[in-house]
């Protein structure tokens, strides 16, 4: 079995560089369903899959899941909570006559290179010229989490980890479905499907790409 996998992948990946990954960047909105723990849930977001190579790129996710226990998430990398609160305590310690508060300057710059942290890598296998199979794995990500019942608020670890595959039909529009396992701490991991729309940015050009 190990080896049909490894084959199927080599033959896959033989096709070379499919028209999704020329791009630069892949921007779309998704919806998914699934299982948490015991309840159900539905999950809508947008991600962007910027292209630094024909098979490989990052992602950013930003999602939110609704749970039929009254439970909600807010899903995005962790560089875009740590970024901002690291700059805004940098920015007060600059102006602040204790000299041992924050990180000044260097508090700043590191805050502003923490907003660019992707929340996790996809890996590109062409379907054709016009198909695309993505494996990825989120594992920077959090989860702002409210239950409205007990009126309580969690900010916790999340990854997710998925297969999705994508067709471009008219050289910018994008449809795509995928199945995703996530797991936020101290929750069993969840099991969904959902599905994909949206847009290809730019042209890529880069001859190491083209022959790697």
């Amino acid at each position: 079995m190990k080896t049909i996998v490894i084959c199927f992948f080599l033959s896959i990946s033989s096709f070379g560089i499919s028209q999704i990954t020329a791009n630069k960047m892949h921007l779309f909105a998704k919806g998914s369903a699934g299982i948490l723990d015991s309840s159900i849930y539905q999950s809508y977001g947008l991600s962007a899959d910027i292209f630094i190579h024909n098979k490989f790129g990052i992602l950013y996710n930003f999602d939110l899941t609704f749970r039929n226990d009254n439970v909600r998430h807010i899903h995005a990398p962790m560089g875009t909570l740590g970024g901002p609160l690291l700059i805004g305590t940098s920015v007060a310690s600059v102006f602040s006559s204790d000299t041992t508060d924050g990180l000044g300057g260097g508090g700043i710059l590191l805050g502003i290179l923490l907003l660019a942290l992707p929340d996790g890598v996809s890996f590109h296998f062409p379907l054709g010229y016009r198909g695309d199979l993505s494996p990825y794995a989120n594992v920077l990500g959090l989860d702002y989490i409210k239950n409205r019942t007990t009126n309580q608020t969690f900010l916790k670890y999340a990854a997710s980890f998925g297969v999705r595959s994508t067709y471009t039909f008219n050289d910018k529009m994008v449809v795509g479905g995928f199945i995703e396992t996530r797991k936020t701490a101290g929750m069993k991991w969840s099991m969904g499907a959902g599905a994909t729309f949206g847009l290809v940015f730019g042209k890529r050009k880069n001859e190491d790409d083209e022959n790697p």
